[in-house]
Order: C-alpha cells, then sequence, then structure tokens
C-alpha cells in the first residue's frame, strides 16, 4: 500500500490516507454515496464528523429545499460534505450547478456518466472538485477528459442506478486507463470490501447500502429492516422505477408489478402504479418496500450510527492490513 511520504513515521498510524483524503480534505477514504430521499443532512454531517465524506443528494429536492439542506448541514458540521448532482434533465443539472457556486460547495459528485453539457468545466473553472460516478472505462475516460479530479468506479453490484460491469472487473481497468485518482464502489460493506478496493487500486470506497442502515439515515423503519432480512439474492434491477436499470430490493409489491408487466400490462399503467408506491413512500405509510440496495446488503447486521460504520471499517481494515504487510509490524 502506497502511504504518504510527508507524514514520515506518523503514517504508519494511518496507513489509509490515501490520496483522495489529501484532495477532499477528509481523514479516512469512505465517502458516502448520495442517497436521494434518505441521505439528508443528518446522515451527511455524521459521516463528515466521522472523517468521511457525507454527500447531499439533489435529486428529490426543489431549489429552495435543497439550499435549505445545504445550511442545516453546514449548521450541522464544519467537516467538507459534497453534493451530489444527478442529470435529470439539462434545466436541472444548470440549475443546481449554479446553486453550488452561489453557495460555495467545494465538492461535487456527478450521477452515474456524464450530465452530457459542459457542467463538470462549469465547476471546476469555479474552484469546485468534481468527482465522476462511472459505470464503465469509457464513461470514464470521457470525464477524465472533461476535467474531474477523480472518479467513482460503480460497479452492477450497488444499489439505485446501475451499469452491466461488476466492481472486481471494473476497478482495475478504470484504474488502469485514467491518471485520476479512482475510488470503488458497488457491493462494499465492510473492511473486506474496504482492503480489496484498495488492492484493486482504488484510493478509497464509496458506500450506499450499509449508510441507508443507519440510524441518521431517512429511510423508513421498515426500509431498514428490509436489508437486515435481505440475503445475496433478494435485490433486483429493473427500468420500471427511474426509467433506466436501477438495483433495488424486491417486495411483493414490486414482484407483483414485475409480473402483471409480463403478463402484458400496459408500460403507463405501470408507471402509475410505480407513482402510487412512491406517494405511499412519501407518506411513510407501511407496505412500501423497495428500497434501493446493493448485493452487499446480507453483509449488514445491525443499524448503527454512521460514525460506527467507520470506526468498525478502518479499525478491522488495519487489522486485515497487518496479516498482510509484516513492515506494518514494525
Amino acid at each position: 500500500m502506497d502511504i504518504p511520504d510527508k507524514y514520515g513515521e506518523d503514517s504508519k498510524k494511518r496507513p489509509f490516507y490515501t490520496q483522495i483524503c489529501s484532495l477532499l480534505g477528509i481523514e479516512y477514504p469512505i465517502i458516502q454515496g448520495a442517497l436521494g430521499g434518505i441521505g439528508g443532512p443528518d446522515l451527511v454531517a455524521a459521516v463528515s464528523n466521522a472523517g468521511g465524506l457525507g454527500v447531499l443528494a439533489a435529486w428529490g429536492f426543489s431549489l429552495e429545499h435543497l439550499q435549505k439542506a445545504i445550511h442545516r448541514t453546514r449548521e450541522l458540521t464544519t467537516r467538507p460534505f459534497a453534493v451530489n448532482i444527478m442529470p435529470l434533465s439539462p434545466r436541472f443539472t444548470r440549475s443546481r450547478a449554479e446553486l453550488m457556486v452561489k453557495e460555495g460547495i467545494n465538492i461535487v459528485t456527478t450521477g452515474r456518466g456524464d450530465p452530457r453539457e459542459p457542467i463538470v468545466q462549469f465547476l471546476t473553472a469555479h474552484g469546485i472538485k468534481v468527482l465522476g460516478v462511472v459505470p464503465t472505462v469509457r464513461h470514464a475516460l470521457r470525464l477524465e477528459e472533461e476535467g474531474v479530479d477523480a472518479l467513482v468506479a460503480s460497479g452492477c453490484e450497488a444499489g439505485g442506478h446501475v451499469g452491466r460491469v461488476g466492481t472486481m472487473p471494473l476497478i482495475p481497468q478504470v484504474v488502469d486507463a485514467v491518471k485520476v485518482p479512482v475510488i470503488a464502489a458497488g457491493g462494499i460493506i465492510d473492511a473486506r470490501g474496504f482492503m480489496a478496493a484498495i488492492s484493486l487500486g482504488a484510493c478509497g470506497v464509496q458506500m450506499g447500502t450499509r449508510f441507508v442502515a443507519t440510524k441518521e439515515s431517512g429511510a423508513s423503519p421498515e426500509e431498514k429492516q428490509s436489508i437486515l432480512e435481505a440475503v445475496d439474492e433478494d435485490s433486483v434491477v429493473t427500468e420500471i422505477l427511474t426509467g433506466k436499470p436501477a438495483r433495488v430490493l424486491s417486495s411483493p409489491q414490486l414482484e407483483k408489478l414485475l409480473q402483471s408487466m409480463k403478463d402484458g400490462l400496459p408500460l403507463e399503467e405501470a408507471r402509475s402504479r410505480v407513482m402510487e408506491l412512491r406517494k405511499k413512500r412519501w407518506r411513510k405509510e407501511p407496505g412500501y418496500t423497495s428500497v434501493a440496495s446493493g448485493q452487499g446488503a446480507g453483509l449488514i447486521h445491525g443499524i448503527v450510527p454512521a460514525k460506527e460504520v467507520i470506526r468498525e471499517i478502518v479499525s478491522e481494515a488495519e487489522v486485515l492490513y497487518r496479516r498482510l504487510d509484516p513492515w506494518f509490524l514494525g
């Protein structure tokens, strides 16, 4: 593992202080994935206060609400945090980017792939560091050319919108293809996944599903419980929820809807039923359990504070590191 020389002897105490830590001003190379509707100020601040990078999702917020969420996050933490911009439409993307400049946000993560407009250049021109989330080497090369400061290579094991390439083959190929730092995402839940990502050449990890199942998460108790009860085969990838492939936990409601579509249910009717499910979620009614979740949900066995998630990963990763690196034993 590459340990920064600038820490000298102290580097033995900080074996996971990587390039991304220096770039973002964080203590540990652990980034919270943007969680639309779930990752509010409480979670974002908790992750940042614990030494990682909390990420506030712009999706699901009006501009006014997003601005208030940014202000609230700043009340809860003085440490770096980021805002994620999902490329829903040119107008949406541009308006959120302009708000980032107005609010003096220092770090922005993009949605999967590229907004396909000069948003990266717009943000970097205003001194904002941009982390592009990508599902392929092709996307990684394009965003590097546009000027991103780092890349989050996200494998198809992840929750939410996904590509088709698995994390294990994706990460080293992106690392070999680009010169900017690469962060690994997709199915990473614990210290073993963290260490695997570092071994593949990544300089950090992004985790979404693990942070859904935390005390500060905005997920409903039912949604959190569904993650605790999930096993490796319980997630499905479907386009019906957003129009693009997204991995979520299966549920009786979703299974019934997907079966109805196989039986000939018109697409417009299916979308109408999806909206009804979303309304249930917004109203926090029981019965909506199709929360975005990666394939690693079966490794989650408790709802704990975000600080505890980061502490466990770092401490357990150090134990693994000592086993693998005789030098560390000193």
